[in-house]
């Protein structure tokens, strides 16, 4: 990644991503409302396991677990993000395992290049942009080190460990990568660069938010509540754009193969769900047993069925009035049944208890268009 010290407006940074930045500060005053209804013990526990399963789906072993949990605990919030700290940090993160893909490449950071990390950690700037610049920072430090190793900067734990930090210090929940999802790398001016990498790191944010505020104790589902008008005009909209996409489909399909079907189905938690629908949307839930609603495009080609998942569902309990819109597929084949998708958590869509259907819709329609389109494609090419 190129370094973006140097040309980059951290001035003009908010006002390309305000919306973006809104997002994250109104979910983030819901999180930590919700937060206060929930044992501490037990919820730093849960943040604990959290943040160890998603190391591990990076690739990082048990030194590197170690490491991102020492600074994710609620303790770490008053660390200063000093030059000797950074120093310390890329010390261990050097000493991780040599086949660990999360070793910081290089050889040790001298005080100049730690200095410069430090006070990026400290610039004036929301938390997010924040942090969003203290990763890029640093990337471009351990770049100078090893230019060769910069393909794998996505992988480096130091990075994700001090952007983490730099939330926790304004009380943020710790920033917990996307390994389907690495942070943009080009773009033509510093500017639009750094604002690429703050819009990754605010759906990032937004994804550990949703995470935390999914997370409970009980594991008894609580009484149905009235279905919000809110989650029900958007599963109406949902279904209704499904259906509207499934003509266009079936023409694709059918120069294909005349023989092809395709048939749209909707369900959710107040009705009887088929096993097979039940079990896929199931994977999609951030909250286990929260009310849901999903829309299923189904298509079939000779001995190939595909069937994708649009879900609207509720998240938090209790319940806090936050939607989450995702997307699953799987795809059956004679050698068995596989995802079909290879969709991120930063593809989903969060809908907020003060929006309207319209102020969320172009994202919602957008996520349907790019998992129709990931699903036509899969599906072809079998």
């Amino acid at each position: 990644m190129d370094t973006l010290r140097c040309g980059a407006d951290l001035d003009r940074i908010p006002s390309l991503v305000r919306e973006d930045l809104m997002d994250v500060d109104r979910l983030r005053a819901i999180w930590a409302q919700h937060r206060q209804s929930q044992p501490r013990d037990a919820r730093a526990a849960a943040r604990r396991e959290l943040v160890r399963r998603r190391v591990r789906e990076l690739g990082g072993g048990p030194a590197t677990e170690e490491l991102v949990v020492s600074v994710s605990v609620d303790g770490t919030s008053g660390q200063p993000v000093n030059a000797e700290f950074v120093a310390e940090l890329a010390g261990r993160a050097r000493d991780l395992p040599e086949d660990d893909p999360s070793r910081s490449p290089g050889g040790p950071l001298d005080s100049a290049r730690a200095l410069r990390v430090a006070e990026a950690a400290s610039v004036p700037a929301h938390p997010v942009v924040r942090a969003a610049y203290t990763y890029t920072e640093c990337v471009a430090v351990l770049t100078e080190l090893d230019p060769d190793e910069g393909a794998n900067a996505h992988l480096w734990v130091l990075p994700w460990v001090l952007a983490s930090l730099v939330l926790r210090r304004a009380d943020f929940p710790p920033l917990l990568p996307d390994p389907v999802s690495p942070p943009p790398q080009t773009a033509r001016e510093p500017d639009e660069r750094l604002a690429g990498v703050v819009r990754h790191f605010a759906r990032l944010v937004t994804g550990t938010l949703l995470d935390e505020l999914s997370w409970t104790p009980e594991p008894v589902p609580e009484p149905r509540s009235p279905v919000s008008p809110l989650a029900a005009v958007t599963r109406r909209r949902v279904l209704d754009y499904v259906r509207s996409r499934r003509d266009s489909v079936a023409l694709i399909l059918r120069a294909l193969d005349p023989g092809a079907r395709t048939s749209v189905y909707s369900g959710g938690s107040d009705d009887t769900e088929p096993g097979s629908a039940a079990d896929t949307v199931a994977r999609t839930l951030l909250t286990p047993g929260a009310a849901h609603w999903w829309t299923a495009l189904e298509l079939v080609v000779d001995e190939v069925s595909l069937c994708l998942f649009v879900v609207v569902q509720e998240v938090g309990r209790p319940r806090t009035g936050v939607l989450a819109v995702t997307a699953d597929a799987r795809l059956t084949t004679p050698d068995g049944v596989r995802d079909a998708l290879g969709m991120s958590g930063t593809d989903s869509v969060t809908v907020m208890p003060t929006d309207c259907v319209d102020d969320r819709w172009p994202q919602v329609r957008d996520l349907v268009d790019e998992a129709v389109s990931r699903a036509m494609n899969e599906l072809t090419r079998v």
